[in-house]
């Protein structure tokens, strides 16, 4: 962890990135994004962008508290999966010598064994990628052949900075935090995807083909520019 003008920050090296960049999350705080072998000065960066860095801190700053407050402030009570229109209580059964495990019953998700609070976290997490992909993956191929479309594998993973993508073979990745969105923005996002089986950039002609996919489909953009406050906090990537 690096600081500058007071405000703290760690640097992370991406494959993927072009030039540098600032993110803040919840999770991480302020994170200075920079392509493998840059050479800038990061703080120097964040000190030309602070007035920004300092405002999007703020924005996440009672999120933030429970990261930093550690694994056992994360545990849910209840999981609010929208995406199937379900609301489910969590329970924590008693320490025990096995494995920390989630599983569902009925409308209850039982957390048990290991008691640690960061080995129930991730039983959770690992339930939730079982969970995601049940609800998610039969939508795409139920919007799919309603539109006669034919996309190839289905995946749900667990990403950080994208609702979905699709490839130039037609595969389809979907976020698992998906599962947490209102159902309509769920349909929205999937049908965005699978109108790149036709057009893969986001061109003209793209836009039109997805209206005809999703006639509302500028309206849904705009909602899941800020669909990020459906997941919840244990859930952030």
């Amino acid at each position: 962890m690096s600081h500058s003008a007071r405000i703290d920050y760690t640097v992370r090296v991406s494959d993927r990135a072009r030039r540098a960049r600032l993110t803040v999350t919840a999770r991480d705080g302020l994170v200075v994004v920079v392509p493998r072998g840059w050479r800038g000065d990061a703080a120097t960066l964040v000190d030309a962008r602070s007035a920004w860095a300092h405002e999007a801190l703020s924005r996440v700053a009672e999120r933030r508290s429970l990261h930093v407050a550690g694994p056992a402030a994360l545990l849910p009570k209840r999981v609010e999966l929208r995406a199937a229109c379900e609301s489910l209580t969590v329970v924590y059964s008693g320490p025990a010598a096995a494995p920390a495990r989630a599983r569902r019953a009925a409308d209850t998700v039982v957390v048990s064994g290991n008691g640690d609070p960061a080995a129930r976290l991730a039983a959770l997490e690992r339930w939730l990628a079982r969970a995601a992909r049940d609800v998610l993956v039969p939508r795409v191929h139920a919007l799919a052949a309603h539109h006669g479309l034919e996309p190839g594998v289905v995946r749900v993973r667990r990403v950080r900075s994208r609702w979905g993508s699709c490839s130039s073979r037609g595969n389809v990745s979907l976020s698992r935090n998906l599962a947490f969105l209102p159902t309509h923005l769920v349909d929205a996002l999937i049908l965005h995807e699978l109108a790149h089986l036709a057009h893969l950039d986001h061109s003209h002609r793209f836009h039109a083909h997805l209206a005809t996919l999703d006639p509302e489909a500028r309206e849904h953009h705009h909602e899941l520019r800020t669909a990020g406050r459906f997941v919840p906090v244990w859930a952030e990537v």
